[in-house]
């Protein structure tokens, strides 16, 4: 076994889906201002109240279960909306800063989809995490965050921090309505009186309905020196956090560029993680998965992300997944979801 092998067998205990810090200590600082109690909060995300570096990272099942903590510690169901609403971006993480100094609000979500996950590092259903689509006389803000295992405080506190983040820029209203997948868990009112717009529960994606207006609004709080130095810090963190990354996500992440030549094989995705076939087999074992599993789940990920969005024909998907034809696309699909991909598409297509 060689050394780049025994590093990255190292690196699977790391958790894949994980929340910087700064993020936690926000909450938990909002949280025991509302009456919960601060200590019991930082242990259950195993942050030392003393010396909590805030770009360290937390497993966001911790973060999801603090949350809900917390919220019965203060009996309001609504505290993480409260949070979204009342605390500054900026102060809680690089990504914050990188965004208010951007020049317009377009140019902000594309830095988020850059760095997003220095904040929150969580899989998704295609290359960026937000994506922009038309609709009658506006535009859909989609988030394609996969909710599992479900966290719809996630949910609302993302699309409230997008939403009144934005009210200082711009005398057009950001958004005119929000569709979330989850149901109401009974913060539906204090959501609505958030975001100012109506909400939509049950709905087949996590999206909102923006002003096309809302692209050119001025930010620019910082001058574009800052903003370069803001970028530069975030680019050496986003290489700390792809080192530590668990193997699954690095595999992953070898694979997507490669993944329409159908030639994503194992020993070419290893070579290019500098490994050997045989030390990419065992990091992935310790993750109690194997790379062709892995394959077929993101395939399968991007499928349906393809599917809904309705944009690319079946065999154009065949094609970016690196099927041999549309029928082993067909064939791969339905063992999965039980039903063929175009009839999925039919029930789940977007707006």
């Amino acid at each position: 076994m060689t050394l780049a092998d025994n590093h990255l067998i190292a690196a699977a205990t790391s958790p894949r889906q994980s929340v910087a810090a700064g993020m936690v200590l926000g909450f938990i600082d909002h949280a025991a201002g509302q009456g919960a109690e601060r200590t019991a909060l930082l242990r259950m995300v195993g942050l030392d109240p003393d010396a909590a570096d805030p770009n360290r990272r937390v497993p966001l099942d911790r973060y999801a279960a603090m949350i809900r903590a917390a919220v019965r510690q203060c009996d309001n169901p609504a505290l993480p909306i409260d949070f979204a609403e009342h605390s500054h971006f900026g102060d809680l993480s690089i990504v914050g800063l990188i965004g208010y100094s951007a020049t317009t609000m377009r140019d902000a979500l594309d830095q988020l989809n850059r760095f997003g996950r220095l904040v929150t590092d969580i899989a998704v259903t295609g290359p960026g995490r937000f994506s922009i689509t038309p609709a009658p006389g506006a535009l859909w803000l989609t988030d394609h965050r996969i909710d599992d295992p479900p966290f719809p405080e996630l949910t609302e506190m993302t699309f409230v921090r997008m939403v009144t983040g934005t009210r200082q820029f711009g005398s057009t209203p950001y958004a005119s309505l929000a569709e979330v997948t989850h149901a109401d868990t009974g913060t539906g009112r204090a959501l609505e009186q958030a975001l100012g717009v109506p909400v939509r529960f049950g709905a087949a994606h996590n999206r909102l309905r923006v002003s096309r207006e809302w692209q050119e609004y001025r930010i620019a709080q910082y001058p574009r020196y800052a903003f370069a130095l803001f970028c530069a810090h975030a680019d050496s963190l986003l290489a700390e956090l792809d080192a530590a990354q668990s193997v699954s996500g690095r595999v992953e992440r070898a694979v997507l560029p490669i993944l329409h030549t159908g030639l994503a094989s194992a020993e070419r995705v290893a070579q290019d993680l500098g490994l050997s076939g045989q030390g990419l087999y065992r990091a992935l074992k310790v993750e109690g998965t194997t790379y062709e599993e892995l394959l077929a789940a993101l395939r399968h990920r991007f499928a349906k992300g393809y599917l809904a969005e309705g944009r690319a024909s079946l065999n154009e998907i065949a094609y970016l997944l690196g099927y041999s034809d549309v029928s082993a696309f067909s064939r791969a699909f339905k063992r999965t979801e039980g039903v063929a991909p175009g009839a999925w598409r039919r029930a789940n297509q977007s707006d």
